[in-house]
């Protein structure tokens, strides 16, 4: 009979050891796909923001922008961040780069990668 407990004992540890191994796998490898950083920095007059902000694969700067920032838009171009307006009579607008050059499409076609580093700022057109 002790030998019966012993057993059923062993068994039920073994058991609930397997299954805590299992579930921490199961969380370390979706956090490890889940996301990645990148640096967004945001100039606006004097003022700079410059923080390390964490993106999913197959976003957008416009999808990173947004998760960051109150955003408005139209047709993938940004209007105003935080409050901040660009101003067409004054020509100036909000424009972007990545990784210290000129974006070559729209925020939400340009897809961000790891250690982007991507900046808005608004400036006058000439």
């Amino acid at each position: 009979m002790k030998r019966f407990f012993k057993l059923l004992t062993l068994s039920s540890f073994s058991f609930l050891l397997m299954a805590c191994a299992a579930d921490q796998t199961k969380t370390d490898s979706k956090e490890s796909k889940a996301e990645h950083q990148v640096q967004l920095i945001v100039k606006e007059d004097t003022n700079t923001i410059d923080e390390k902000v964490s993106f999913k694969e197959g976003e957008t700067v416009m999808d990173v922008l947004k998760a960051n920032y109150k955003v408005k838009e139209k047709d993938g171009f940004i209007t105003e961040i935080d409050g901040h307006k660009q101003d067409p009579k004054e020509q100036k607008y909000w424009l972007f780069k990545v990784n210290d050059k000129m974006a070559a499409k729209a925020a939400n076609q340009l897809k961000v990668k790891k250690n982007d580093k991507i900046e808005f700022y608004i400036e006058k057109m000439k």
